[in-house]
């Protein structure tokens, strides 16, 4: 259907449309998507033509398109929104609640859910399903009568930059041989997939509006997040998650969830669908996802994966090749087989997202009594101690780190108090401009999760669905004292942080940095692109040039270093610098996810870099026109040969090939600096025949019992400096630091490798990892010489998730200071 058409329709309609009459076809038929200007469109004529819906845009998206949410309840809820809002505010914080209020807000107040569609852009199903959703609770009068009891927020998608980009590929390719086959690139233009792994680091803008709406604004009781899985399996998983709970849980929260899921499941069964799985695969350990976070915020959080279509297309499996349990209590009636179509899984998703609805508005008082009893609960264990507090002081090795990382507990809603002046606390004085994150809070789960050493057990030796551990102090660098017994403070309560302006000290033209925080490397990235001059000097570095006072001056000042002034230059220094080296970051067309975080990571501290596709190392003369070449995580193979043509077109199809990966190896012999993060330094070692083995390479990939795993944890490595024999890439950095491990590399070298850092007798600082004692003395990070060229091999993934600032530095001295 054209616009003009889509829009002469919904300005003659004088009652709500039909998704189908707009769109002309119905939401989940076969082969046909709806793009995000009809789904929004949609609904935005929706509200238009019911007094029951109101839209509002949160924000723009990274892309610049509108991020909406949807609100759908009775016309006099609509008509005293703000009040309700003001009124959940309160059961958030029982603090501020008495017995007599609650009585009254028990008597007027709508529970309030969320459901939450299409997080991940190829999990196609909930963007479309949510259109008949909302039509059909706006015009059924059965519906119409519930939503007295209730406030039904939605956001018909959660990347709306993702749904044009898999809706445009799917069209552009169907009826040929790629019809629902992978996408050659990110469907989030940073993270990808990863999109729902940002919820408490909340690095991106998405993450961010909803954040916002979630924890400040609405306060939802119930957080539903629809999704979809592989398409093999089991037709869909609803709650009871699997073991291991995590211990911040409130054991009525967990049993709420519970209570959900099997509401969703009777509400299937009823409708006569068959395949749904509960406790299969997804835990309750993980903090992190758009299902997990809330539930650290009181929340319950509703997870539904559906098993998938080829995007728009459907699938025909027989019953012998559909992987699923035998019949039983948690599986009590198995899919038969046969052709499964997007209109199912918009039907499973329609019918759990209605259960979910009648379930709060019929259950509404115990939901708004659940929520505030999970509120007092946690400010009374707070109260208790153990702990009482953490302390975050005042003096850290990097302000900027200390900062974002009080910066994201606030954004998260947690309070955070500044010192006005001395106090002391667990027998440990504490400066003025300390910061305190009382426990005894609501949202108590959430800083203890993100602020604690996670110890993860395994419940019938099964490892965690994604990390196992997540200490946010670990992996910022950034000091916090648990304090476990009352004390007395003068405390004034922040919403956000700014490092205490830092400056220069003496007086003269050459200018001394420690490069000890994230802020001077963005430093040194902006005065080499200015033309200054930038030498290594031991540990520190020097930097002169006509602009180099102004530069460092208002960077001090923003970002919270020192920098030393003197007037001579000492001697025996090193390289000097006088240009930003010129970067290039490989982006395969296997959609990386570690390439996009690698990308936002530069540009978030301006890095310049050139994006290189298989093509442009085909073409060779990579040292003409590079210093540095960035690989990021991706494994050899995939390296090498990339996706199948069969799969792909053949423009995006065989990876780098011979003649790529013999470009990369001339580049580096003619005095390159190429940089793997993990699993590329596999390929690396191979093409370059390195004196280096990775000792884990094959083994880490799964849960074998007999065979070292370690899925998402944090471990500590002890480290060089250059005076100690060490190498510009750990310039600036700690003796020792804790780095991000997923199933990554460990090394033993020969020279002339060497180690820039190793792994000391058990390691492990959070989470879990079997076998750890194997990497005592193997290397996690290292640096090779071939030719006129370096190797540096990072086993691990220094830039994770936009979460490990205390790593940050390493990546930023090997593309800034390792160039030739």
């Amino acid at each position: 259907m054209t616009p003009l058409l889509l829009l002469a329709l919904l300005q003659t309609a004088q009652s709500p449309i039909r998704p189908s009459a707009v769109l002309g076809f119905e939401p989940g038929a076969d082969s046909a998507l709806a793009d995000w200007r009809q789904v929004s469109g949609y609904l935005n004529a929706l509200a238009q033509r019911s007094r029951y819906v109101h839209v509002d845009t949160l924000g723009k998206t990274t892309e610049g398109r509108p991020f909406v949410l949807l609100t759908i309840t009775s016309p006099a809820n609509i008509a005293r929104l703000a009040d309700i809002k003001r009124t959940q505010a309160l059961l958030a914080d029982p603090r501020r609640l008495n017995d007599t209020a609650l009585a009254e807000i028990r008597m007027r107040q709508p529970a309030v859910i969320l459901i939450s569609n299409n997080i991940h852009s190829t999990e196609i199903a909930s963007s479309q399903m949510g259109m008949t959703l909302a039509y059909r609770l706006v015009t059924d009068p059965e519906w119409q009568r519930l939503l007295d009891s209730v406030v039904v927020l939605m956001i018909p998608s959660m990347n709306p930059d993702g749904l044009d980009t898999v809706v445009s590929w799917y069209r552009r390719y169907k009826g040929t041989p790629y019809e629902g086959g992978p996408l050659p690139w990110l469907y989030h233009k940073y993270i990808g997939h990863d999109n729902n792994r940002d919820w408490f680091m909340l690095t991106q803008v998405e993450t961010r509006l909803v954040t916002r709406m979630l924890y400040k604004e609405w306060f939802p009781e119930v957080v539903y997040d629809v999704h979809q899985m592989g398409a093999n399996g089991v037709r869909l998983f609803v709650p009871p998650f699997q073991d291991p709970v995590n211990p911040n849980l409130d054991p009525s929260l967990v049993a709420a969830i519970n209570l959900v899921g099997a509401q969703m499941a009777s509400a299937l069964y009823d409708a006569g669908m068959t395949g749904i799985a509960h406790q299969q695969t997804y835990d309750l350990w993980w903090h992190g996802g758009f299902r997990s976070t809330p539930t650290r915020h009181n929340m319950v959080g509703i997870l539904t994966e559906a098993a998938s279509t080829r995007l728009g297309s459907p699938i025909t499996l027989s019953l012998d090749s559909v992987r699923q349990p035998g019949r039983g209590v948690n599986y009590p009636a198995p899919w038969p087989g046969g052709t499964w179509h997007l209109g199912d899984i918009v039907r499973y998703e329609l019918i759990t997202s209605e259960a979910l609805v009648r379930l709060a508005a019929r259950d509404r008082v115990n939901v708004i009594d659940r929520f505030v009893g999970l509120g007092r609960r946690a400010v009374e264990a707070g109260l208790a101690g153990d702990p009482f507090a953490y302390v975050l002081p005042a003096e850290q090795r990097d302000p900027e780190s200390w900062t974002a990382l009080a910066n994201v507990l606030a954004a998260g809603g947690v309070e955070v108090w500044r010192a006005a002046e001395p106090f002391t606390a667990g027998g440990t004085s504490y400066g003025p401009g300390s910061l305190v994150v009382p426990m005894a809070q609501p949202y108590r789960a959430h800083a203890k999760d993100l602020l604690e050493a996670q110890h993860y057990t395994p419940v019938n030796d099964r490892p965690p669905y994604d990390v196992a551990g997540w200490t946010l102090p670990f992996t910022m660098g950034v000091r916090a004292d648990v304090v476990n017994a009352p004390f007395r403070a003068n405390l004034v309560r922040v919403d956000t942080v700014v490092p205490a302006p830092g400056r220069i000290e003496g007086s003269g033209d050459v200018f001394v940095l420690k490069n000890r925080t994230n802020a001077e490397s963005r430093a040194v990235a902006q005065l080499l692109a200015a033309g200054q001059s930038v030498t290594v000097a031991g540990e520190s570095l020097l930097v002169q040039g006509p602009r180099a006072r102004a530069i460092l001056g208002e960077a001090a000042a923003r970002h919270g270093f020192s920098v030393t002034a003197v007037r001579e230059r000492p001697s025996g220094v090193g390289v000097t610098r006088q240009r930003r080296p010129r970067i290039g970051l490989y982006q395969p067309w296997t959609a990386n996810i570690d390439e996009g975080w690698t990308r936002w990571l530069f540009e978030e501290y301006g890095i310049s870099y050139t994006t290189l596709h298989d093509n442009d190392f085909k073409k060779g003369a990579l040292r003409q026109r590079f210093d540095v070449i960035v690989l990021p995580d991706i494994d050899a193979p995939a390296v090498l040969h990339g996706i199948d043509s069969t799969r792909i077109p053949v423009q995006y199809a065989g990876g780098l090939g011979e003649t790529g990966a013999n470009a990369v190896s001339a580049f580096v012999r003619g005095g390159g600096t190429l940089v793997c993060l993990d699993a590329s330094s596999n390929f690396a070692i191979t093409r370059l025949n390195l004196p280096v083995v990775n000792v884990l390479a094959g083994e880490a990939s799964g849960p074998q019992v007999l065979r070292f795993y370690a899925p998402g944890s944090i471990f500590g490595v002890l480290l060089g400096g250059v005076e100690r024999g060490g190498s510009p890439v750990t310039l600036g950095a700690p003796d020792s630091l804790d780095i991000y491990f997923e199933n990554s590399a460990a090394f033993t070298v020969t020279a002339p490798a060497r180690a820039l850092a190793t792994y000391p007798a058990q390691p492990l600082r959070s989470g879990y990892a079997r076998f750890q004692e194997r990497l005592e003395g193997k290397a996690a990070l290292v640096e090779a010489p071939v030719g006129s060229g370096r190797v540096i091999l990072f086993g691990f993934r220094p830039q994770f998730r936009g979460q490990t600032h205390g790593t940050f530095k390493l990546l930023f001295n090997a593309v800034l200071l390792a160039a030739p």
